[in-house]
């Protein structure tokens, strides 16, 4: 018996040992597909000033890959998590629910009572029959009314796990207008000395590449914010830093033939409606808006597509890159798209919104393994509208959030050319500007990239400017 146990045991071990790399072989090679929970990415290197940083980063890196593999492709990996998942928030949802009204109530600001009055002092003022000289009053500020939309009744947060080079919090929310929401935000885990030094670094890099930009071709860039990134974070996650000053010292140290500017959220009433509540990426209507703001910056006479008839898919949840890390199988984003009417225009690949919208209209993703943002917005490289007789030519280098952002953004060109950040490597920067004809270069990547690096994914480095 203990020879069969054994037996079963060791082969259960050489499945989990030589299974993974298996599978991870097979994806790479594109002969089957792995269900994935999001967490290849989170890179952790946190070795800076001293004199082993590179064999002490390598080992990271090293420890890092096996985590990935032995995780993402591990046989029946997901299906174990998931099925955690799903009955760890099963049971918990009695008691979450009556945690997180308890969290909110006690987060609620009480009403400030008036001061107690004063006694009145008696002093020596000589004659009291004398006139007493009036005092010109000083006008009293006008009271603004707080906006309700604006105003945070309460609000509460629960740090849900730690990873690499992130904190995860879940936030309770609740409005003076009655709205209430729950979303999932980050924290960078990185020293305040890592991050300057991290900053300046980056910075260098993004300047290079405009000074390596012909003179005539205009160089833009936006900083597409996180929530970390607000003056208003640190009253949401209470305990952890904004990363505001960063963001602005990043921008004070770019190049002055660089235009640059931040992508907008004002408020966390912002941060809720324009980010998906699951990821940290801008959602649809998140995205037209930053369409919007980049025409003021980079054509203030182009009038900008309207947003368009929203369409949803009911039967689809779309669980970001945090729900996935976590598995908060409780909160996901219902997905919309919009239909801008874009008139004639072209796209390498081949993408077409109606096409997309009936293919999804089909289907129903209710897990997280599959990410609906990718599947209905696949990486479109080039983008023609052969009406639009601009005459100017966009170039775009960016991250994901390029992603169902360069067709809408390109109605204000001829045509818009856009590399991600994983096509990189090997593009000639002045080969593209020459072909394409382009007149305008829009850089335009997300914080926890292009400010911290934070991910070792950055890849700036392997543009050829030469």
């Amino acid at each position: 018996m203990k020879k069969w146990y054994l037996a079963v045991l060791g082969l259960f071990f050489i499945v989990l040992l030589f299974g993974a790399p298996f599978y991870k072989a097979g994806y790479d090679a594109g002969l089957f597909e792995v269900r994935d929970l999001g967490n290849r990415g989170e890179e952790a290197q946190f070795y800076e000033g001293t004199p082993i940083d590179d064999a002490l980063n390598t080992l990271v890196r090293f420890k890092k890959s096996l985590t990935d593999l032995y995780t993402d492709f591990m046989p029946g990996y997901y299906e174990t998590v998931f099925a955690y998942g799903k009955a760890r928030d099963t049971l918990n949802a009695p008691t979450s629910s009556l945690y997180a009204d308890a969290r909110a109530n006690v987060a609620k600001k009480p009403a400030e009572e008036p001061a107690p009055a004063t006694d009145t002092l008696t002093a020596d003022i000589g004659d009291p029959t004398a006139p007493t000289p009036e005092v010109p009053e000083e006008p009293a500020e006008p009271e603004v009314p707080l906006d309700p939309r604006e105003e945070v009744v309460s609000v509460s947060s629960t740090l849900l796990s730690g990873s690499g080079v992130h904190r995860y919090y879940r936030i309770e929310i609740e409005f003076a207008d009655g709205f209430q929401s729950s979303f999932l935000d980050t924290a960078v885990n990185l020293t305040d000395k890592s991050k300057e030094a991290r900053v300046k670094v980056q910075a260098k890099k993004l300047n290079k590449i405009a000074e390596a930009t012909p003179e005539d071709v205009n160089f833009y860039f936006m900083l597409l914010t996180r929530m970390q990134d607000t003056d208003y974070y640190e009253d949401i996650i209470v305990g952890e830093e904004s990363t505001l000053q960063y963001a602005d010292q990043f921008l004070s140290l770019l190049d002055e033939r660089i235009t640059a500017q931040k992508w907008e959220l004002g408020s966390v009433r912002d941060r809720i409606e324009r980010v998906y509540l699951t990821d940290h990426h801008w959602s649809t209507y998140g995205s037209w808006l930053g369409f919007c703001q980049l025409c003021k910056m980079i054509c203030p006479d182009h009038e900008p597509v309207a947003l368009g008839e929203a369409i949803d898919f009911p039967e689809s949840r779309f669980y970001g890159s945090a729900a996935r890390t976590c598995m908060t199988l409780d909160l996901w984003d219902p997905f919309v798209v919009y239909d801008y009417d874009l008139g004639k225009y072209s796209c390498s690949p081949v993408w077409r919104f109606e096409q997309q919208v009936k293919k999804l209209s089909k289907a129903k993703y209710v897990t997280p393994d599959v990410n609906i943002y990718a599947v209905f917005f696949p990486e479109v490289y080039v983008v023609n509208y052969p009406e639009n007789n601009t005459g100017r030519n966009l170039l775009v280098i960016g991250d994901s959030y390029t992603q169902g952002f360069v067709e809408l953004l390109g109605s204000a060109f001829d045509t818009t050319v856009a590399f991600y950040y994983t096509h990189y490597a090997g593009m000639n920067y002045h080969d593209v500007i020459e072909e394409y004809g382009i007149t305008d270069v829009l850089f335009q990547q997300f914080s926890d990239r292009i400010m911290f690096d934070l991910y070792g994914d950055d890849q700036l480095s392997a543009i050829v400017l030469d």
